[in-house]
């Protein structure tokens, strides 16, 4: 019995041998099985008529093959903001397209990107006020709407839930909630802990039920770190939240999925062989969450961030811990410089060394909870103090009564300001 290799090698020897010549012929005599619809596809048939005798033998050899031709891709899918129409008017733009992306006029899955329409949007809206549409199901996101009163206040919404006793407590248990597996249906979540006292609300802290084992979603943190940072240059640790604890069985990713999108055509579309017509593909309806239960008495509760542990080698949340907040209790807000232009010193290079970078204050029930508090820098040269003199407090803010009168901010360093010459000017008149 002959090898695999030597009856390979004899069907190849059985095959016709056809010369160079005789494929041409056949392939000019073979009429294409395949007409570009004058509709849809008008674009693309004139950029066939216009290429070289090579690329039509190459379409030719291609629907001799194959019953059916792919329909061609749209331009934009490559070079953002190029149309059909721009690449039959323009043979440069042609040029630079069979140059940079060969055969881009065929796409292998039969799925071409919907029609730009972008710039029509941008033309009948050109302040983008109206860019955005809800894709969601109605009721099915898991917005949290803040009441007007804590809008107005500076305090933005954070969502968290319960954990079961017993089986969410622990350092392995913990693991398991950071690092969920392949298979598990869960989200990644932080740990935590509600504690703190509320004498508006009634709780003391001294009181078993004043702590609350809570879990957070780590996307629902790692939102607020990029927005305001952790560390000695954040403000993180010094906002007030608006938490909302739900049940433990409740937590589910698609409360926590972006519904908003920009305005487009979110349409994909395909080739019926069949027909030969173009057929548009809706996008993917979002699901709709299940209904979740808020715990009573855990809606809308003024926290601050405390605690938060870092993980020291990912620099991810590893465990953040609440403490209730009141209009009674003290509030650290960072300190930052403002007009520094002003400082004959820090104009020149110099710098104003921290030594405390916030401040406790107090901070009135109807007055918006302020980011920072800022130091006036005009007038400040080299070694002069800053102290609390020169902060800038707003209206129904005040630096609570512990904070000392001579508390210190930082001390300026760096270059000379104006004030060096003139001293070096007073010591030679002296000598």
């Amino acid at each position: 019995m002959a090898p695999s290799s030597q009856i390979q090698l004899m069907r190849h020897a059985a095959r016709p041998v056809l010369s160079r010549g005789d494929r041409r012929r056949i392939l000019q005599s073979s009429p294409p099985s395949w007409s570009p619809p004058s509709s849809s596809l008008s674009s693309c048939a004139a950029q066939h008529q216009q290429q070289p005798q090579r690329q039509q033998q190459h379409e030719h050899r291609r629907s001799h093959s194959t019953a059916t031709r792919p329909l061609c891709a749209h331009p934009n899918k490559y070079v953002s903001g190029i149309t059909p129409d721009q690449i039959s008017e323009s043979q440069a733009v042609r040029d630079w397209y069979a140059a940079n992306f060969k055969d881009w006029e065929d796409e292998p899955d039969r799925i071409i990107v919907g029609s730009d329409v972008a710039g029509a949007e941008s033309a009948e809206d050109p302040d983008g006020d109206d860019d955005e549409e809800d894709v969601g199901p109605p009721g099915g996101g898991g917005v949290i709407a803040l009441p007007e009163n804590l809008v107005r206040r500076n305090v933005r919404p954070l969502v968290a839930y319960l954990r079961t006793p017993g089986r969410e407590e622990g350092s392995r248990n913990c693991y398991r909630m950071r690092n969920p597996g392949v298979n598990d249906p869960n989200f990644p979540l932080v740990p935590g802990m509600l504690h703190g006292s509320d004498p508006t609300s009634g709780i003391l802290s001294i009181s078993p039920t004043s702590k609350v084992m809570v879990k957070t979603p780590w996307f629902e943190i790692q939102r607020e770190l990029d927005r305001y940072h952790h560390g000695i240059t954040g403000s993180f640790a010094s906002r007030v939240y608006a938490l909302t604890v739900y049940r433990s069985e409740d937590a589910h990713l698609d409360h926590h999925r972006s519904r908003v999108v920009k305005k487009r055509d979110r349409n994909r579309y395909r080739v019926d062989d069949e027909n030969n017509v173009v057929v548009p593909i809706p996008p993917p309806t979002l699901p709709i969450p299940p209904p979740r239960a808020i715990v009573p008495g855990l809606e809308n509760v003024l926290v601050i961030p405390a605690d938060l542990q870092m993980h020291p080698v990912g620099n991810f949340a590893y465990c953040l811990n609440f403490i209730r907040y009141h209009p009674k209790k003290p509030i650290r807000i960072p300190v930052r410089c403002v007009n520094e232009e002003e400082s004959p010193a820090m104009k020149r290079g110099g710098f104003l060394s921290m030594v405390n970078r916030t401040i406790e204050c107090l901070v009135d029930e109807d007055v918006p909870i302020p980011e920072r508090i800022h130091v006036e820098c005009s007038g400040l040269r080299q070694k002069d103090v800053v102290r609390r003199d020169r902060l800038i407090v707003p209206d129904g803010v005040r630096i609570h009564p512990r904070v000392a009168e001579d508390y210190l901010i930082g001390t300026v360093f760096g270059a000379k300001g104006g004030g060096g010459d003139e001293k070096k000017e007073e010591d030679e008149k002296k000598k």
